[in-house]
């Protein structure tokens, strides 16, 4: 019998309660799977014919640590999901300016680097951006990620310059005030089938829809436009990925890509009947599919 784990941080050793319910149906299909923390010393990887990666929300602050741990699960002859070299793209934010030369309406997202620091006030001036939103390249979860406007200039230029220096390379995204009114889709296709969404609102008088900063979601299924946007996006991946996570905003009724999470997204199993059965299937199916 084929052996499989679903890779997680120390934080959730046990895994979250959305990936232990996909965890229960692969048990009761019959299928030999165990949580395992991705840093683990002394673990036999070998043990394992295939690796998941679901709750390793730590892997943004020890990147390089993560992607010597995935090449160390490809010379173990360990198959990991998602693909590593997809793993690897999606790491980096740039992604977002590679799938908008493709022509998928992202965010207005401009990459700024120690090297050729921006000017922040122009940068905003120049783009009529009343609000932009500051972040790694690098992120996840929002970590280290803020919001700034052109009324106090040198006070986010400085902010700006030590974020700079902190993290070598940033994105600045053009803040788009339908977050608060309209909310942030959240789309979960497995094998490239849309499976089910959630929509998520920040707080009052925040920014961010993450839970953690007490943003909200409920599952709702998006209007046929939007998903066929959605569509579109895991199209020009140019690869078939176990699964993958589309947020965007509406904007006049279209979908501008703010994220495409392809390495550890929630997938908000709990908010559909059916979704960690879809989940279980598709790993499933990827591990017949397996060479022997």
């Amino acid at each position: 019998m084929r052996k499989i784990a679903l890779a997680t941080s120390h934080e959730f050793s046990d895994l979250t309660r959305d990936d232990r319910l996909v965890l229960n149906k692969l048990l009761y299909c019959g299928v030999d799977v165990e949580p395992v923390v991705w840093d683990s010393k002394d673990m036999a990887w070998n043990q394992f014919d295939a690796l998941f990666i679901r709750s390793c929300w730590d892997y943004h602050k020890r990147y390089d640590d993560f992607f010597r741990w995935i090449d160390l699960m490809s010379s173990e002859g360990v198959v990991v999901f998602n693909n590593p070299d997809i793993l690897r793209w999606n790491s980096k934010k740039n992604y977002l300016l590679e799938l908008g030369e493709k022509g998928i309406p992202i965010v207005p997202t401009v990459l700024a680097n120690k090297e050729s620091p921006s000017q922040l006030q122009s940068l905003l001036q120049e783009r009529d951006w009343k609000q932009a939103v500051i972040k790694p390249v690098v992120s996840a979860n929002a970590y280290a990620t803020w919001l700034t406007a052109p009324a106090r200039p040198r006070e986010n230029q400085e902010k700006l310059t030590a974020f700079l220096n902190q993290h070598n390379q940033i994105i600045v995204q053009k803040y788009i005030p339908e977050i608060s009114s309209n909310g942030e889709w959240a789309m979960i296709y497995f094998d490239g089938e849309f499976s089910h969404s959630v929509l998520r609102k920040p707080a009052d008088g925040d920014f961010r829809v993450q839970e953690d900063f007490g943003g909200t979601l409920v599952g709702k299924r998006p209007p046929k436009h939007l998903l066929e946007q959605a569509d579109r996006v895991i199209e020009a991946i140019g690869h078939t990925c176990l699964y993958a996570r589309v947020d965007g905003i509406e904007v006049d009724q279209k979908l501008l890509l703010m994220e495409l999470e392809l390495i550890e997204p929630s997938l908000y199993l709990d908010q559909h009947t059916k979704a960690p059965t879809r989940f279980a299937e598709a790993i499933i199916t990827r591990m017949n599919d397996l060479p022997f």
